[in-house]
């Protein structure tokens, strides 16, 4: 990556309505369609190593939540895994995308792409789940109260983190938290220009708090479709799982609850399961040669 290519990025860069929300999308390249969402407290300048080797032979979308890119209003309510998956179509609507699509999730972003294929099939040709979030292992709670969690985020977290002391302090230690919590992001930020204003931009504290509020949620509902409406079995589906950036003799914990995972989605499309070594969480900015590599082949499938 260079300043040029950032260059080219910013070109490719636009702010679309959708269903009366204002979108930030990075729209590039060209041959076979491929949407890439991002996890929690994750923008789309996260995949940008990925785009940048998948753009010469597809063409690559990412988008951004509504109220993470700079300037934008944090919803008060929380994120819906129904609305986030009709979002994710409707982009794709607004960009005249036809033919077939690989969606690619990350984390979060696995359970809405998972989402959008369940509730609209025919709309995805392929779906890549990189490091996706798993509901039986962190985070669906069947007891959970959503309106209560709902009220404490619109009465006391969305104000608190509004307020002009929070914001202050995010503008001096948002960067800082932003590389500390995702060291990949670094080469990136000394590539594109303005990255460490987007971090300190108070709104994306907001977002990401936003989302922590409404995972558990998110994570009932998908247990819920995943309980009711199966997969289209012509769908494939690629798991990919991270085992840490630090070598070890095995698998860790986590890869084994999303390898668990993949089997249970077996019994409804055929799925590859991929190991990922020397990655963390954020496997595109940690090994993004062997992700564009993974996407590329789901998109051949």
């Amino acid at each position: 990556m260079n300043r040029r290519i950032a260059a080219l990025w910013r070109e490719h860069l636009s702010e679309i309505r959708v269903q009366g929300v204002p979108v930030r999308v990075l729209d590039i390249g060209s041959g076979p369609a491929v949407v890439c969402s991002s996890g929690v407290a994750s923008v789309l300048w996260d995949w940008a190593p990925v785009v940048e080797l998948l753009r010469g032979d597809h063409r690559v979308i990412v988008l951004d939540r509504p109220g993470c890119a700079p300037g934008q209003t944090v919803p008060e309510t929380l994120p819906d895994l129904d609305a986030e998956a009709a979002r994710l179509l409707a982009v794709l609507d607004v960009l005249h995308v036809t033919g077939p699509v690989t969606a690619v999730g990350h984390s979060f972003g696995a359970a809405v792409v998972e989402a959008a294929a369940r509730l609209h099939p025919g709309r995805l040709a392929s779906l890549v789940l990189l490091d996706g979030s798993v509901p039986e292992a962190e985070g669906a709670d069947w007891a959970h109260d959503e309106a209560r969690a709902a009220r404490r985020f619109r009465h006391r977290t969305h104000p608190t983190a509004r307020s002009r002391a929070v914001r202050r302090l995010w503008r001096l230690v948002g960067p800082a938290v932003s590389v500390a919590l995702v060291p990949g992001r670094l080469r990136v930020a000394r590539v594109i220009g303005g990255l460490r204003a987007e971090a300190s931009a108070p709104n994306t504290l907001l977002a990401s708090l936003r989302e922590l509020a409404g995972y558990v949620a998110c994570m009932n509902r998908l247990r819920e479709l995943r309980a009711r409406l199966p997969l289209d079995p012509r769908v494939p589906l690629t798991v990919v799982a991270a085992n840490g950036l630090l070598p070890r003799p095995g698998l860790s914990r986590w890869v084994r609850q999303v390898l668990a995972q993949a089997t249970r989605l077996a019994g409804e499309t055929s799925v590859r399961s991929v190991v990922v070594s020397r990655s963390g969480h954020f496997v595109m900015l940690d090994q993004p040669r062997r992700t564009a590599e993974l996407i590329a082949q789901a998109a051949s499938r």
